[in-house]
């Protein structure tokens, strides 16, 4: 397991973190350890989130998209 030390934490963060943690009936440590992966984890799925708005955006529209491959292929071929 791994592990994590913060220096010079603001000291609202803190107390705002163990707020979070009381709220949730967890200490401290796991709250950290809960917002920490759950940030992590939309980060990550964030990254196609605002491509995928302009993809359902486009396809309400009626719009049909095609496999560039094909377009590639002639482009390269001129």
């Amino acid at each position: 397991m791994s592990h994590l030390l913060i220096p010079d934490l603001e000291e609202k963060a803190f107390l705002r973190l163990n707020e979070l943690a009381a709220a949730h009936g967890r200490s401290a440590e796991a709250e950290a350890r809960a917002i920490l992966e759950e940030a992590l984890r939309l980060q990550h799925a964030s990254g196609w989130a605002g491509v995928d708005e302009i993809y359902d955006r486009l396809a309400v529209s009626g719009r049909a998209f095609g496999d560039s491959t094909d377009l590639l292929r002639e482009d390269r071929d001129r």
